[in-house]
């Protein structure tokens, strides 16, 4: 150590506290002016520290195993007959699983069931705190050349546990769902409600924005909806449970507080672009015999009385086996009279009933003409 005189050792003690206020304050006014710089260089430090943490936290870890052990080992009698009574349940269960998924792969089988793609999935060791006293997130040693990256959802053995906000070149940083600022939309599986889970650093994140007319139920299980593509649906999250009266909240599956390991599955939930279709199929217009080649509406220049007529013309043709003239009256053919008569909505048609250019009476053209009565 230096040897400094009296004087000036009081003179660094009175200094002392001022200064590292001050540097406490441009660290602060640093970290508004540029986050990212901040994130950059926080994320630079956890890269660094991550592996001194591991190796840290090892020998804790063997050593809390090693107590678990010996705890274990006083109660093995009754351990071995709940085991023995879970066992006997579990064999039930297990036919039960059998015949039901059975039975709903032979469905998915008859209706040609597209299976949703298995997501990709990395597994590291929390090995760090990486929030503080307002802020609920942890630090595992896995980074982007393990192939996490932002957005990707973090499960723990029991359930949904966060989400990667950040990451650095070895590590990255979880947040929570306890956390304050979390917010997911989740779906709540027995009201068949939606809400949206609110973290508040507190153990049990609360619930908010549910229907009014639907009120959760409590124990009813809560999970991912999937909606605004934030994270995939059906992901378990916990349970619902009530701390009073108007004011459900949901305890975790995962325990929050003592993470250990996590999953990181990467769901490549992107967007599903709709086809440029407008959602109908075009139909082709039926044309008639006799209509004139490039008309793009074949009814068009047509009367309802020529169709009538037009329509009797061809079920007489049909049965009596002559022309379309064949008939007793000789003026049943569905032209009109030679005399030049009109149709309903007065519109003159050519003497002697041809058909004009148009196919405006709908009577085949190759039809001999009817002579007038006139």
């Amino acid at each position: 150590m230096i040897p400094v005189s009296i004087q000036i050792r009081q003179a660094l003690e009175r200094v002392w506290l001022p200064a590292m206020l001050l540097l406490s304050i441009a660290i602060m006014l640093l970290g508004w002016a540029n986050q990212r710089l901040t994130n950059t260089a926080r994320m630079a430090v956890a890269d660094v520290l991550s592996p001194v943490w591991a190796v840290i936290a090892e020998p804790g870890e063997q050593l809390s195993a090693a107590l678990s052990e010996l705890r274990g080992i006083g109660h093995l009698a009754q351990e071995n007959a709940r085991l023995r009574a879970e066992n006997e349940t579990l064999r039930g269960w297990y036919d039960v699983a059998v015949s039901l998924t059975e039975e709903n792969q032979t469905l998915k089988t008859n209706l040609h069931w597209m299976p949703d793609p298995v997501p990709s999935f990395v597994t590291g060791r929390v090995v760090g705190d990486a929030g503080g006293l307002y802020s609920h997130a942890v630090l595992i040693g896995a980074g982007p050349q393990s192939g996490v990256r932002v957005g990707n959802v973090a499960l723990a053995a029991s359930g949904f546990a966060g989400r990667v906000t950040e990451t650095g070149v070895h590590s990255a940083r979880i947040l929570l769902i306890d956390d304050v600022a979390s917010r997911i939309p989740v779906t709540l599986e027995t009201s068949h409600g939606t809400a949206i889970m609110a973290g508040d650093n507190s153990p049990m994140p609360r619930l908010m924005y549910y229907a009014q007319d639907n009120h959760p139920i409590e124990g009813e299980r809560v999970v991912t909806s999937g909606q605004a593509e934030l994270l995939p649906a059906g992901l378990p999250v916990g349970t619902v449970h009530y701390i009073r009266a108007s004011t459900p909240v949901v305890a975790p599956y995962a325990r929050l507080d003592h993470l250990s390991i996590l999953r990181v599955f990467d769901f490549d939930s992107g967007t599903i672009d709709s086809p440029d279709a407008p959602g109908r199929v075009p139909v082709a217009p039926l044309r008639q015999s006799g209509a004139v080649p490039g008309r793009d509406n074949p009814m068009e220049g047509m009367t309802l009385g020529g169709v009538v007529e037009g329509l009797s013309g061809r079920a007489l043709s049909g049965t009596g086996g002559g022309g379309p003239g064949a008939t007793g009256d000789g003026n049943r053919s569905g032209a009109p009279e030679a005399g030049g008569g009109s149709d309903e909505d007065g519109t003159s048609s050519p003497a002697g009933g041809e058909p004009d250019d148009g196919g405006g009476t709908g009577v085949p053209a190759a039809r001999p003409p009817v002579p007038g009565n006139g």
